[in-house]
């Protein structure tokens, strides 16, 4: 059975789940950056952990969307790289945008342009011609999050290389995707969406998660049902080593739980966990590549 996640072991991904990191070089960037030098520092902090992620330009929007799933207006802003008025533009065009559905209905899953169309094809749409192209832009990857109990706004980033080059054919979207979450943290703290003491917790629970393990937990977050066997089959793992994974994170928050449930047997462990790590869910559901 083929494993379905598809991230390099390397210290680069190591990194960004580190306490380092987490705990004190993205908190302290949170408090003391302005939103235009805290696109900088994650644009820059991305190219470090892993080169092929090495966008040319940053929009971030908090959102609110309508029943088609258009945006319908801003609540925050910040743009890198790209001119001030970008959302005015993108609104007057958005119906335009083949990605547009798939990023804003698909709570945290990569979506690139070229998911729909090739480069050179993607040129030739009137999206590129209305939006892409005057902004100097070409390839593109974006995600949305959801925001806790506003079922109809989304924190969305979009990273973008300009008309001379693209993303590497190498960064796959579960890179992408593991490598942002934080970053959403923080983007909901710098704008009210959560508190400072929140986003401190939910990234110290993310500290030394592997990307199988955030991704099990992200599942499992995200499903109102779920089963061990069935998370197991669905990232191409044996049920024996989706209860490691589970067991190792369990273990390593136990001193942390202060309200364990009693249930018999393996399934007081998963509650406990499900519980622990239910803001995962802000993250959406795994969606596996094969």
């Amino acid at each position: 059975m083929p494993k379905i996640v598809r991230i390099k072991n390397t210290g680069g991904f190591r990194l960004a789940y580190s306490a380092q990191f987490l705990l004190k070089e993205l908190p302290e960037a949170v408090q003391t950056l302005t939103d235009r030098d805290f696109s900088i520092f994650q644009i820059e902090t991305l190219r470090g952990l892993h080169r092929p992620f090495f966008a040319d330009a940053l929009s971030v929007v908090h959102c609110a969307i309508d029943s088609k799933q258009m945006i319908a207006g801003a609540r925050a802003v910040s743009n890198y790289n790209m001119g001030e008025n970008e959302l005015d533009v993108y609104r007057r065009v958005q119906h335009l945008d083949v990605t547009r559905p798939a990023v804003l209905r698909n709570i945290g899953t990569a979506v690139f342009n070229t998911d729909f169309r090739s480069l050179n094809e993607w040129r030739k749409t009137p999206i590129f011609k209305e939006y892409y192209q005057p902004l100097n832009m070409l390839h593109s990857v974006s995600l949305a999050f959801a925001i806790p109990f506003k079922g109809n706004e989304r924190l969305q980033m979009t990273y973008f290389k300009n008309l001379s080059s693209s993303f590497d054919a190498a960064l796959t979207k579960d890179e992408v995707e593991f490598l942002t979450i934080p970053f959403y943290f923080a983007w909901a703290n710098r704008w009210g969406i959560i508190d400072h003491d929140t986003m401190n917790l939910w990234l110290s629970l993310l500290v030394k998660r592997s990307p199988i393990q955030l991704f099990l937990l992200r599942s499992m977050a995200s499903s109102s049902r779920y089963s061990l066997s069935a998370l197991a089959d669905k990232f191409g793992i044996a049920t024996r080593m989706a209860n490691h994974h589970f067991a190792e994170v369990f273990d390593s928050i136990a001193p942390i739980i202060t309200h364990k449930q009693d249930v018999k047997g393996n399934a007081s462990k998963m509650v406990d966990l499900a519980r622990a790590f239910h803001f995962l869910a802000y993250v959406g559901e795994y969606r596996a590549r094969q």
